[in-house]
């Protein structure tokens, strides 16, 4: 049915989609962050999501296995830093800020892909970068009272996804879009166990134990309960990544990120429904311009091919 539009507007449908699905799984992170590790929630996650993107890999008979292993490798490595750094910062803050966090990624890619790829940014997208990071300043308040270092995480995942993003156009178009997922779902499940498995050897304080528990936990045992919702999250978090990483693979990075914007809608809305959580004035008005700048990036883009 999405083969009668333009690889342009499939992607946008899909990348949507994808989003959306992401900001209600997101949300049900929540009910199990108080019981893990980031890490653990990780490879429970992957443990069950590997079983999932399997069984769709056999039921459209598409590929797990990559063909270009290194840009795999490397996407692989940015990808799974971002999660880690996105969803070990998720309770201490409005999941909205946590978000709008992630998703400077738009600037980074007109920042990367300047640096490293010499595309033209012109004054329009400078502007552009300029209003983003003053959404940034306002949503984590330097300088407040309810700042903290944990805060810059979510921009730090940004810069991560961003060049995972940038790979996934530039240099894996070619390949399977399951295969793209099941590295990644491999890689972080690892990622996870192994750093769970290291603070479990050789455990943090108490004090930072308890200022931040789903980043510094060690293994914990886990009941009936938790497994079943660990089964919805894997399985929106398998159907929304599917669906994103085939997005990546049809349109330019640059184009395609103005969608991703849809997660912060998303986001906010199941965690205002599910928790009754709402950022403050400033940071609402900090996620609008940064949700401006991304679009003004576009825009600005999509002028300048066509001039």
């Amino acid at each position: 049915m999405l083969k009668k539009f333009s690889p342009a507007t499939q992607g946008a449908i899909l990348l949507v989609s994808g989003i959306s699905i992401f900001g209600f799984s997101d949300n049900l992170t929540l009910l199990v962050s108080d019981q893990v590790s980031v890490g653990q929630f990780h490879f429970s996650r992957s443990l069950i999501a590997m079983f999932m993107v399997f069984g769709l890999g056999k039921l459209f008979g598409l590929s797990v296995i990559p063909q270009y292993w290194k840009p795999i490798l490397i996407r692989t490595f940015f990808m799974v830093t971002s999660m880690l750094l996105y969803f070990g910062v998720m309770p201490m803050m409005p999941i909205a800020e946590a978000g709008a966090g992630l998703f400077t990624s738009p600037i980074f890619v007109l920042v990367f892909s300047a640096i490293f790829f010499k595309e033209h940014i012109g004054r329009r997208r400078v502007i552009a970068v300029i209003i983003g990071s003053c959404g940034v300043l306002l949503v984590l308040q330097p300088g407040g009272d309810g700042f903290s270092i944990f805060q810059i995480m979510p921009i730090m995942a940004g810069a991560c996804y961003a060049l995972g993003s940038i790979i996934t156009y530039r240099y894996l178009r070619d390949e399977s879009s399951l295969a793209i997922l099941m590295s990644f779902i491999i890689s972080i499940g690892l990622c996870g166990a192994l750093i769970t498995t290291f603070l479990t050897i050789f455990p943090v304080g108490p004090d930072l134990i308890k200022r931040a528990p789903f980043l510094f936990q060690a293994w914990q045992s886990v009941d009936t309960m938790f497994w079943l919702w660990m089964a919805v999250i894997a399985a929106g978090a398998s159907a929304a990544l599917s669906l994103m990483t085939r997005a990546y693979q049809l349109t330019q990075t640059s184009y395609a990120a103005i969608y991703e914007y849809a997660y912060l809608i998303s986001v906010g809305l199941f965690s205002w429904l599910f928790w009754g959580i709402v950022p403050n004035n400033l940071s609402i008005l900090g996620i609008i311009l940064i949700i401006f700048s991304g679009i003004f990036i576009v825009l600005a883009q999509q002028q300048r091919i066509e001039d």
